[in-house]
C-alpha cells in the first residue's frame, strides 16, 4: 500500500486489508512517502495497534511514486503480493483467500485480478469495471492495453523480488509489473467485485494534465518496448498501443497549435515505425466525420451511460467498518 497525502482515505484502505479472513498469516506493507497531512499519523496509530501485522516504511524525504513503489516491493516478504492503493479499499473479507486458493491450485497462472466498483467522487456516481472481460488472458492481450485495476491485482512474488531500475523512470509501474509477471503465466479474472476504486481529483492521474498523461504513457511503453524487443507478439502489441498514444498526443498538439512539439513527435513515431511515411501519419491523425448511423449509435450509448449513472445513485456504495 503506497501512501502519500491521502489522510482522508487511508484508514478505510487499512481496515479493508486487516479485516481479511485467511487460513494463513499475511502482512500489510505500507510505504509512506513523507506526507504533509495526517497520513503518517494514521499509519502509525494502526502500526501500534497491529505491530505484528503491519510493516510501516517511513521515508525521511519524499521519494516520488516510482521509488516509493520500488521500496514497498523491496520490503515485501510474502509468497504473493496483492496491491491496495491507499485511496482505494477492499470490500470482500474473503478476497485474499479466494485469490490465493486459485493461484495455489493453478500454477500456470502468474496473475489474477477482479472486477471493481468505480466510484466517481465528483458526482458520487458508480460503475463496474471490465465489461465483457475475458476470464483467461495472457501477456499478448495485456500488451495491447492495461485492463487490470491495480487494487484488484495479486501476483506471485517469486518472479521479481525487486523492481528493475528502469522503474524509477516511469509512473505506470503497476502496468509494467503486470507485464513482467505475465511472462511466466496466464492471467485470471474474477467477475465478483471485491474492491472500490476511487476516482478523485487527488489521484495520481487526476492531478496530471492531458499532455503529461499521454507523455507518461508513451515513456512507459517505450521502456517496455526496449525490454520486450525479442518477444515479437508482446512487442507488436506494445507498438500498436504506442502508436495510438502518439496519434492522440499529435491531435493534442495540433489543437494547441504546438507545431514544434508536433514535428518532434512525428519524428519519434517514425523512429518506431520506419515503414510509415509522414503523410500516412498526418492522415491517421485526422478525425474523420462520423456517419449518421455512427452519430445515432453514439447518441444511444450516451443516453444509456447517463441512465446507468442515474441508477447508480440509488445503489449504496459498500462500506468498510
Amino acid at each position: 500500500m503506497l501512501a502519500y497525502n491521502i489522510g482522508e482515505y487511508i484508514e478505510t484502505a487499512i481496515k479493508g486489508v486487516l479485516r481479511q479472513k485467511t487460513s494463513y498469516p499475511f502482512e500489510l506493507v505500507i510505504s509512506e512517502d513523507k506526507s504533509t497531512d495526517d497520513t503518517l499519523a494514521i499509519c502509525k496509530s494502526y502500526k501500534e495497534r497491529y505491530p505484528e501485522q503491519i510493516v510501516l516504511i517511513e521515508h525521511e524525504k519524499n521519494l516520488g511514486y516510482q521509488m516509493n513503489y520500488m521500496d514497498g516491493l523491496r520490503h515485501s516478504r510474502g509468497e504473493y503480493i496483492a496491491i491496495c492503493d491507499g485511496d482505494d479499499y477492499w470490500i470482500d473479507r474473503n478476497k485474499l483467500q479466494r485469490m490465493t486458493d486459485f493461484m495455489d491450485l493453478n500454477k500456470e497462472f502468474a496473475i489474477c485480478f477482479h472486477r471493481v466498483i468505480n466510484y466517481y467522487e465528483e458526482n458520487k456516481s458508480k460503475s463496474l469495471s471490465n465489461g465483457n472481460q475475458k476470464v483467461i488472458t495472457n501477456i499478448t492481450h495485456l500488451a495491447k492495453s492495461n485492463y487490470i485495476t491495480n487494487s484488484s491485482s495479486l501476483f506471485r512474488h517469486s518472479y521479481f523480488k525487486e523492481a528493475p531500475e528502469w522503474f524509477s523512470e516511469i509512473i505506470n509501474c503497476d502496468y509494467a509489473m503486470h507485464l513482467l509477471n505475465a511472462q511466466y503465466g496466464n492471467i485470471y479474472y474474477f467477475r465478483k467485485p471485491m474492491a472500490v476504486y476511487r476516482k478523485h481529483k487527488k489521484g495520481i492521474w487526476s492531478v496530471t494534465g492531458e499532455e503529461k498523461r499521454l507523455h507518461t504513457s508513451l515513456l512507459g511503453r517505450e521502456k517496455l518496448l526496449e525490454y520486450f524487443t525479442e518477444n515479437k507478439p508482446v512487442y507488436e502489441g506494445l507498438l500498436g498501443a504506442h502508436a495510438q498514444i502518439c496519434l492522440a498526443l499529435l491531435r493534442f498538439y495540433i489543437q494547441a497549435g504546438e507545431q514544434t512539439k508536433k514535428e518532434e513527435l512525428e519524428k519519434r513515431l517514425l523512429s518506431y515505425h520506419p515503414d510509415w511515411t509522414i503523410e500516412e501519419i498526418r492522415r491517421a491523425v485526422i478525425v474523420r466525420e462520423r456517419t449518421i448511423a455512427e452519430k445515432i449509435e453514439k447518441g444511444i450509448r450516451t443516453i444509456l451511460k447517463k441512465g446507468r449513472e442515474t441508477i447508480s445513485y440509488l445503489i449504496p456504495l459498500p462500506q468498510v467498518k
